[in-house]
């Protein structure tokens, strides 16, 4: 592609323009807000700010959509962070090092750290997408089925590098995330899958509802089992920007660099999103860092880089859509929907007939990842005083917001109700040593993967060719030699590192059937039996409808398998049990109030069982964190409380973003 400068530099003066710059600002701060949102996804963050563009100049309202794109991208970063709770799937990977360092104290840094290389990844995209969009999205083109199936399981071994030491359990994590990606409709043939007669269930189960459940749910579950009266301590740190700066432009520039631009590659491929970007660059990172065994305990580096390599898909994402009106990832096409209704055509026609207002578009992303620094500076700023605020207050309001955020993606109750059995499965889950994370991670794959291999199958049956298209085609044999190399580096490592004397866990063959009688053991046991029973239930399905839930649910107990017999025969010694039920007493009764709550939805309506259950759970919490019932002036701040936090909920979901929510049985006409 020929870069035509003048267009460049008339581009640039367009985006400069005052209602160019506000619209920037408006933009990006709606982005990075509802980012942060459980349930507001890029997706609807930007379906959402459409409409306000329907009026403006065409140029104008693409630049202020590309603000949301970004904003949106960067902002679940934050409550990744500081609960531990990614604001969107592409954050994910945002957890491992972001929240401890949130529990180190460095929450502020950590904010910074995120917010400069989710500008520099999204500025690498951005010039990527001004200078060689033609020739990435040729690239993309090439990229067959295989490629992407061969992908999504390089994607999935990446597991084993992020859990040294517990790399079954966390690869039986990715298994079960892809289980809960089979159920609903089968993506070749239509037919429902382990449905039970619930038409809910047709639809599948949404991908964005489980991870508010695993995160958030959880997270907030794992908070009561200490009565403390603060997520972290936190204290202003009014260094903790040029810190950040420091470490990463003195020392991680080619780290920064090298993620950037491979988040951009990946996002160019259609389907594969930040998510999976943001995964494997962190897993590569980490691979070939000095600092390898620091990762997932709070470092820079760990957190740069899955943000830098998330922001860059989006320039990635582009790319395709751009220069042949393919749109590379959901919010892609959404972008694409605002194309369309200013009267646009994306693709080879659009640099034709209206390159200006495309030039002017894609310089405004540069300029647009420029800016954030001032808004997401000011918003972490803001952000990062909820660690000041008691966890009596946090919990009620994030489970409060976990309900109504997991409705309003498809007015769904029956969505909340799936968020929240999900939450708590993870969180007894995680007491098993299945980490969430890896859970996610097969959700976001699963779709990828089936509907892949699915593809391939067809296409190697029409030429009798399956094998050599799925094993010995060029970009199938090069991502096969990455998913062995991702399970075989990481122990091949660990030994390598014990061999130099750096300290790890004694295992030697220590036959102990006595192990199996722990909750891990039984849980696993469970996982096992619930495998083998869905496993029948595939065989009933047709061969097409019913592979891919074979194939998963026999891996499932395979890996259950091995997880037992490690048990049994290296069983390592106990450890010391927790104190009784004392320390789960919180957890049994903010499960059972949430639980009650969400069960009277038909007799108070939606918000009122919000605050229902905000009221309870203070109520029922406030002497495990006080020491004493509320009396007097304690009851008038929990109602206080409770009625601010759903006012707010109301005014932000029905009025500004008009979800509708289910009323109280009386209301109803």
């Amino acid at each position: 592609m020929n870069i035509d400068l003048g267009l460049i530099a008339q581009g640039l003066a367009n985006v400069l323009s005052i209602a160019n710059c506000i619209a920037i600002l408006a933009g990006l701060v709606v982005g990075i807000i509802g980012g942060m949102l459980p349930g507001i996804t890029v997706v609807t963050a930007i379906a959402l700010f459409i409409p306000f563009t329907f009026s403006l100049p065409p140029a104008t309202a693409l630049i202020a959509l590309g603000a949301v794109y970004c904003g949106a991208t960067y902002g679940g970063a934050n409550a990744a962070i500081l609960i531990n709770t990614p604001g969107q799937p592409g954050s994910i990977a945002t957890v491992m090092d972001g929240y401890p360092m949130t529990l180190k104290g460095k929450a502020e840094k950590a904010l910074y750290v995120a917010l400069i290389a989710s500008c520099c990844g999204g500025l690498v995209g951005a010039v990527i997408l001004l200078l060689f969009f033609e020739p990435l999205s040729s690239i993309a083109l090439k990229f067959g089925s295989e490629a992407f199936f061969w992908m999504a399981i390089f994607g999935l071994t990446t597991l084993a590098a992020m859990s040294p030491g517990n790399i079954i359990r966390s690869l039986l994590a990715g298994a079960i995330g892809l289980a809960l990606s089979t159920i609903g409709l089968d993506p070749s043939t239509g037919f429902p899958r382990f449905t039970f007669g619930f038409s809910s269930l047709v639809q599948g189960l949404d991908m964005v509802v489980l991870m508010i459940g695993i995160f958030s749910i959880s997270q907030m579950l794992l908070l009561l089992e200490d009565n403390s009266e603060y997520i972290a301590a936190y204290t202003r740190d009014a260094t903790a920007f040029k810190e950040a700066l420091r470490e990463l432009f003195g020392h991680n520039k080619a780290l920064l660099g090298s993620c950037s631009t491979l988040g951009t590659v990946i996002g160019t491929l259609p389907g594969a999103g930040g998510s999976v970007a943001a995964i494997i660059a962190y897993n590569e990172a980490k691979r070939w860092s000095k600092k390898s065994a620091q990762y997932g305990t709070g470092i820079t580096e760990g957190l740069a880089a899955p943000e830098s390599a998330n922001n860059g898909s989006v320039g990635g994402a582009l790319v395709p859509l751009m220069a042949l009106g393919i749109p590379g990832s959901a919010a892609a096409a959404v972008l694409m929907g605002g194309l369309l209704a200013q009267g646009l055509t994306p693709g080879p026609q659009l640099l034709a007939n209206s390159a200006d207002i495309a030039y002017t578009f894609i310089t405004g992303l540069i300029i647009v990842n420029i800016v954030m620094l001032a808004p997401g500076y000011v918003l972490a700023r803001v952000c990062a005083r909820i660690l000041s605020v008691p966890k009596l207050y946090i919990i009620p309001a994030v489970i409060g917001l976990s309900f109504i955020g997991a409705y309003a993606l498809r007015n769904s109750l029956f969505d909340s109700r799936v968020m929240f059995v999900s939450g708590v499965l993870a969180y007894l889950l995680m007491k098993a040593k299945i980490p969430p994370a890896s859970i996610a991670l097969g959700v976001v794959l699963g779709p990828i993967i089936e509907e892949s291999l699915g593809t391939t199958l067809l296409r190697g049956r029409a030429d009798d060719s399956v094998l050599e298209l799925l094993v010995f085609s060029p970009f199938s044999m090069g991502f096969i030699i990455l998913s062995i190399l991702a399970l075989a580096v990481p122990p091949v490592m660990q030994h390598l590192r014990a061999a130099d004397g750096s300290p790890r866990e004694k295992r030697g063959l220590r036959f102990s059937p006595a192990a199996l009688k722990r909750y891990s053991s039984l849980t696993v046991v469970l996982i096992m039996l619930a495998a083998a029973f869905f496993y029948s239930r595939s065989l009933e399905l047709s061969s097409q409808a019913g592979l891919f839930p074979k194939i998963v649910y026999g891996v499932i107990m395979f890996l259950c398998l091995l997880s037992l017999l490690n048990t049994v025969c290296f069983a390592l010694p106990a450890a010391p049990e927790p104190a009784g039920f004392r320390r789960y007493r919180s957890v049994a009764v903010a499960v059972a109030v949430s639980a009650v709550s969400l069960a009277a939805v038909a007799f108070v309506g939606f918000y009122g069982a919000i605050w229902l259950c905000m009221t309870a759970l203070l109520f029922a919490l406030w002497p495990a964190f006080r020491s004493a019932w509320p009396r007097g002036r304690d009851i008038v701040k929990i109602l206080l409380f409770s009625t601010c936090v759903s006012v707010a909920l109301y005014l932000c979901f029905t009025t500004a973003l008009g979800v509708y929510a289910p009323g109280p049985f009386w209301s109803a006409s």
